[in-house]
């Protein structure tokens, strides 16, 4: 937001054609360090203008770090506190719209700020569980590898499609619509909340063992080719599946599978870490609240 403000006034009061004095009386040091320039009762200390020139886009970047580049923009910062000294003159800061504005920004900060430290602190935790708590241990690859060698050994790949929807009662809708004769691919577009696949009339990138959630796994390789299972509830929601096929897969030895086989034992265990943490700290949900935004979102032109 920083740069496109700086943008905006680099070309505006460029644009603008002002001109600044070329000479500046000498001028007294602040606590921001050495004042470079006044405008009436308002001070450019030699701090300030350092970190405008470091808020500076990038492709300025260079420009500005020249003596004629720090001395234009100098002038662009004068002409800024000119505009100021004007608005002010003005009642600009009294204005009702100025204001409102001014508290919109302020309210939209204060929430960007709250995410931005929820965010943080996120990440931060990720990254200690991550090295911890979290870690899969090479004997524990090891270990994964050799109790699922069959799947390694003769690796299927499942290519199917899918409807998924919140409710089990739209599930149960989805499938009598199924039973009915309509196509998969027409139901899967207009009921499925999966956005990336239903465009595709619910079809999936082709999947091996171990890379989507078991139950949806396990339903997905126990059907036959074209079928359609029945309801399988997962953490996403409740699926309807067809199966459009499967191929079996050269070999796969357990170096190849080294690194996806921790990234699936770490995975699991921040699943297994998650269910834990929502049993301790207790979980609800306000299915009525859901219910009431699902309404909003269909009622939306």
């Amino acid at each position: 937001m920083k740069q496109t403000v700086i943008r905006g006034l680099f070309f505006v009061l460029t644009g603008l054609g002002l001109t600044a004095c070329e000479r500046f009386p000498s001028l007294q040091a602040g606590s921001e360090g050495p004042v470079v320039a006044q405008v009436g009762n308002e001070k450019i200390t030699l701090n300030d203008l350092k970190r405008r020139l470091q808020e500076t886009p990038a492709a300025y970047q260079q420009y500005v770090a020249s003596a004629e580049g720090r001395r234009q923009f100098l002038n662009l910062l004068i002409r800024e506190k000119v505009l100021l000294a004007e608005a002010k003159s003005l009642g600009i800061p009294r204005d009702p719209s100025y204001q409102q504005t001014v508290e919109k920004f302020k309210t939209d900060w204060k929430r960007r700020l709250k995410e931005y430290e929820e965010t943080l602190q996120v990440e931060s935790a990720l990254r200690r569980l991550r090295a911890k708590d979290l870690a899969a241990t090479d004997t524990e690859v090891d270990r994964y590898y050799n109790d699922h060698r069959g799947e390694y050994d003769k690796p299927v790949e499942v290519t199917a499609s899918h409807i998924l929807v919140s409710s089990e009662q739209d599930a149960q809708t989805a499938l009598a619509r199924l039973k009915d004769g309509q196509p998969f691919e027409r139901v899967a577009k207009e009921m499925s909340k999966d956005p990336a696949t239903a465009v595709r009339g619910g079809k999936l990138t082709p999947f091996r063992r171990g890379t989507l959630v078991p139950e949806f796994e396990d339903a997905a390789f126990g059907l036959k080719t074209g079928e359609v299972s029945g309801v399988v509830k997962s953490q996403f929601g409740f699926h309807i599946i067809r199966k459009l096929g499967e191929k079996q897969l050269p070999p796969r030895s357990a170096t190849d599978v080294r690194e996806e086989i921790r990234a699936k034992l770490e995975r699991d265990k921040f699943n297994q870490w998650v269910s834990a943490k929502q049993a301790v700290l207790g979980v609800k949900v306000d299915d009525q609240a859901m219910l009431r935004l699902s309404l909003e979102e269909s009622s939306k032109p």
